[in-house]
């Protein structure tokens, strides 16, 4: 039997990257090509342009930093950033060093099922702005994916901790310390639903954090010592092979002291001249532990706040959901758990921190349906028909509400047609009893479904003779479960007046997906043709509404003066509507009623890097 349901999720991370798929009510986490749950997310790139991902990308990071590289995920959605790999002589973006990552993941999949995967969830950071979530799509994209929803990675972890709880009316604050950001959540369960109802982060607080402070703080000071060591920091291309070096045994000591009281760490690299120079000491877990402190405290402050922006104490959270691989730091738990220095909630690790966030995709696929690439009667055999199903995959209800329309090729008809759904798990097997198929070629009929377990309904549609003819999808499934409700808005969205006021068009918190039509007007008169007159319109994102240029601007409302065939002068109005989806997605219209043209997808989105020149302009100003 097809599914019509996605299925497989992905977490893209910072440091690791894992897919899963949704079987039933468990979930299969795949083993890339090296028996690993979870692949490395860097790339490496020899004279050849041969393409190297996972951990043998990973370990030429040390070896050979200027044709290796990770951590890209931090520069997604930046449109002026390449990574350029010296053997090759070849440059990549961050969005096709993610898309190789995908690809290899996709890879793994093919070669234990066979499938050539083109749908998945992915998941992203829910404090990614806007030309983050784009260029993520962009690197499923070009990874081959057709269909690539994207997640909150906190949402995902609270889909994995809570598919198949009975918790109900209760506080849940999602705590995800990954590699290179963090997340804090706060999540409602009621009723089986799963509600974000406040967020806040930080896209520049991880784990690699704690590893340049090990390098810097301890690392440093020691070779420095030891050998007199000049113009010996992090970011002299010099010292490029000894700083990767320290950082991935940096890296090594922190795994290892999440279970060991004491490690030896040992270095040895060299310089231009050859000269060898070698790293020794011990490293313990009162040194991790002084060293973390402070990073575990800004996420901690980040988790008060979020808690008590809602006018909620610690108190009223059950639980803490722990996410991210630096959540395994004994240390970082002892904080977290303490009543003074940290929350004093109750921790919750039963699901493993690195591929929480990817069980949890994979089961929000699991409520995606897969829509039909095309409906056209013309490809259907005489007995073949194309089904177009309304329901949730995924509900509380023992007893849901499915309907559908049966499309069949243009000579087809329907007249004394029955549609009939057969459990085929529940015993003895359950059958929905023969529904005739309506004038309008559309039927309604009600599921009934076993908690545990996924349901799967047979579908069998039968002519006046009983014959049973060729359905797609030839079946269906639902699970009771927990679902998550509509996703919220991270950051409020508007765009930027000639005044440098905010007009708002969406507001943090508000539902995905939404849509706004408001009207703007010009400031000068756009000439046909003159490049110089054409209207440009910041985008950003964030809350200060008396000071547009205190957000991030995330892009323009651009309409070339070429598409406009005469004149508009100073003062016309320009009706701009805006939609944004469930996964940040977002689509522009905008119509001059003077002219009565409209134009559509008129915004570019890109993260805007601003140099140094710029803000000392802006600090000068201040």
């Amino acid at each position: 039997m097809s599914s019509n349901t996605i299925d497989y999720g992905i977490d893209l991370g910072t440091t690791n990257s894992t897919i899963a798929k949704l079987k039933g009510i468990e979930v299969q986490i795949f083993k890339n090509n090296e028996g690993f749950e979870f692949t490395p997310s860097a790339v490496y790139m020899d004279n050849k342009e041969r393409i190297q991902v996972g951990r043998r990308a990973k370990e030429q990071l040390e070896n050979d930093p200027e044709n290796a590289y990770s951590e890209f995920k931090l520069q997604m959605g930046s449109s002026d950033v390449e990574f350029a790999f010296s053997r090759s002589k070849k440059t990549m973006t961050p969005i096709e060093l993610s898309a190789e990552i995908l690809k290899s993941l996709k890879a793994d999949v093919k070669l234990q099922t066979g499938e050539d995967l083109t749908s998945a969830v992915i998941t992203v950071p829910a404090g990614f702005e806007l030309p983050q979530c784009k260029a993520t799509q962009a690197a499923a994209e070009m990874a081959g994916f057709t269909t690539c929803p994207l997640l909150m990675e906190p949402i995902a972890a609270a889909m994995a901790y809570g598919y198949q709880s009975t918790s109900d009316r209760v506080f849940w604050l999602v705590y995800d310390f990954g590699g290179g950001t963090f997340d804090a959540a706060i999540i409602q369960v009621r009723d089986g639903i799963i509600e974000v109802i406040n967020h806040g982060g930080d896209n520049h607080l991880g784990g690699k954090l704690i590893d340049w402070e090990i390098v810097n703080g301890i690392f440093v000071p020691a070779l420095v010592k030891k050998y007199s060591l000049e113009k010996f920091y992090h970011g002299n291309v010099k010292w490029r092979v000894a700083f990767a070096k320290l950082k991935a045994a940096a890296e090594n000591a922190k795994i290892r002291l999440s279970r060991e009281e004491d490690v030896e760490v040992n270095v040895e690299f060299k310089d231009e001249k050859n000269a060898i120079y070698e790293l020794s000491l011990e490293l313990s877990k009162s040194d991790l532990e002084r060293i973390a402190q402070p990073f575990v405290s800004r996420s901690i402050n980040i988790c008060k706040k979020v808690i008590a922006d809602k006018r909620l104490k610690t108190g009223d959270i059950e639980k803490v959901l722990l996410v991210g691989g630096t959540t395994l730091i004994p240390v970082l738990r002892e904080l977290l758990s303490d009543p003074e220095r940290g929350l004093g909630i109750p921790l919750e690790s039963s699901h493993y921190p690195l591929t929480v966030v990817a069980e949890g995709a994979a089961i929000f696929a699991g409520t995606q349906q897969i829509k039909p690439m095309t409906d056209d009667r013309n490809n259907l055999e005489a007995n073949e028909y194309m089904l177009e199903l309304d329901y949730n995959s995924v509900g509380t209800d023992m007893e849901p509400l499915l309907g559908g329309k049966v499309i069949g090729n243009k000579e087809a008809s329907l007249k004394d047609y029955s549609i009939e759904f057969i459990n085929t798990v529940s015993r003895p097997e359950w059958r929905s009893g023969k529904i005739r198929i309506n004038s309008e070629s559309g039927f309604v009929t009600t599921l009934w479904a076993e908690k545990g377990k996924t349901n799967v309904f047979k579908i069998e549609l039968t002519d006046l003779k009983g014959t049973v003819q060729i359905t797609k999808p030839d079946s269906v499934s639902y699970t009771i479960g927990m679902t998550i409700d509509a996703p919220p808005l991270i950051h409020s969205i508007g765009v930027a007046m000639a005044n440098n006021e905010t007009d708002l068009f969406f507001e943090k918190g508000i539902s995905l997906p939404s849509r706004k039509k408001q009207i703007h007007k010009t400031i000068h008169d756009i000439r046909p043709n003159q490049e110089s007159d054409s209207i440009r319109i910041p985008v950003v994102e964030g809350e200060n509404l008396k000071r547009a240029s205190r957000n991030r601007l995330i892009g323009y409302l651009e309409i070339s003066a070429s598409n406009i065939k005469r004149t508009v002068p100073a003062g016309s109005e320009i009706e701009i509507v805006i939609e944004i989806d469930s996964s940040r997605m977002i689509k522009t219209k905008a119509y001059i009623p003077i002219i009565d043209e409209e134009f559509e997808e008129v915004i570019e989105l890109s993260k805007q890097k601003i140099s140094i020149d710029e803000l000392k302009q802006d600090v000068k100003a201040e």
